[in-house]
């Protein structure tokens, strides 16, 4: 059973006895499958009891094992595009980032800050935070109540089994008026829904995203937890030169591999065109604390 499924189906925007079985293993396992609700569009996997927080306590990092590495993340794409995005949000504001993983957009935007905090489960991980100078917190209720104007998930949202618990506690930790970012891979990826390609399917389904989100769904859950939503936008993380080579040599890269075919122009207007038809591999959500 997937919590959020159910969750979903109560919210009214998923129903229960409508879904389909579009894959029947994930890349990490082969008794985990991932179904789609025929009505909602969100992709879910059959179950959830593989996943808690304490999965990850003690899980080894993988993304910031050497400097050179670690520097690339810290001015990669996604860095540079939430920088420019949040770097006047929240200056001179306090900031708390739930799921800092490698701390990379921690880096770049905590200068900025009144102060700002990471929550990060993963033991080295956060250790390794620390020793960087940043402040981490590995449980919620480590927090105090309403500490932070600002709090950011960049892709951490589906990795949560029980997501109305953990918004309604971060909401608490919201000062008034205090607002939540949340990004999340889309359930309407054009690759995934569009494209249907079996290869990255294979490769992007995992033990550890319980659950992809259209818009209806993360509007659904972030209101039921008593925030007034503001807006979800689209976004598209990965260019055409990647979405080629997917679909000519069924493997990822492509943004560097073939990155002859990336141009400015071209990379946004094939991101424009993805948002008109709601086909980005990304959404974003912002809400206000109001519960």
């Amino acid at each position: 059973m997937n919590q959020i499924h159910e969750t979903l189906c109560q919210l009214n925007v998923c129903k229960k006895d409508d879904t389909e079985e579009i894959q029947g293993f994930v890349r990490d396992r082969d008794d985990v499958k991932v179904h789609r609700c025929r009505k909602s569009g969100v992709i879910f996997l059959n179950r959830t009891d593989h996943i808690d927080i304490s999965h990850y306590d003690q899980k080894a990092p993988t993304h910031f094992a050497g400097t050179s590495k670690r520097e690339m993340i810290r001015t990669n794409d996604d860095t540079e595009r939430r920088y420019s995005y949040f770097a006047n949000l929240v200056r001179n504001k306090t900031w708390l980032d739930f799921g800092a993983g490698s701390g990379a957009i921690l880096d770049r935007l905590s200068p900025l800050c009144k102060s700002s905090a990471a929550v990060e489960p993963q033991l080295e991980a956060s250790s390794f935070l620390r020793e960087l100078g940043h402040e981490v917190y590995r449980r919620l209720d480590e927090i105090p109540l309403e500490s932070f104007d600002i709090i950011t998930l960049f892709h951490v949202f589906e990795h949560l089994s029980d997501p109305v618990d953990t918004l309604k506690q971060l909401g608490k930790k919201l000062s008034p008026g205090g607002r939540l970012f949340i990004e999340v891979p889309h359930a309407r990826d054009f690759l995934i829904s569009f494209a249907d390609n079996p290869d990255f399917k294979a490769h992007t389904f995992w033990s550890e995203h319980l659950v992809l989100h259209t818009r209806e769904s993360l509007r659904a859950i972030i209101e039921h937890c008593g925030f007034e939503l503001n807006s979800i936008s689209a976004v598209q993380r990965y260019p055409l030169a990647n979405h080629l080579h997917w679909l000519v040599k069924g493997s990822p890269g492509g943004q560097d591999k073939w990155a002859s075919l990336r141009d400015p122009q071209l990379d946004t207007a094939w991101s424009n065109v993805l948002a008109r038809l709601d086909h980005t591999d990304t959404l974003t959500a912002e809400a206000v604390w109001s519960g």
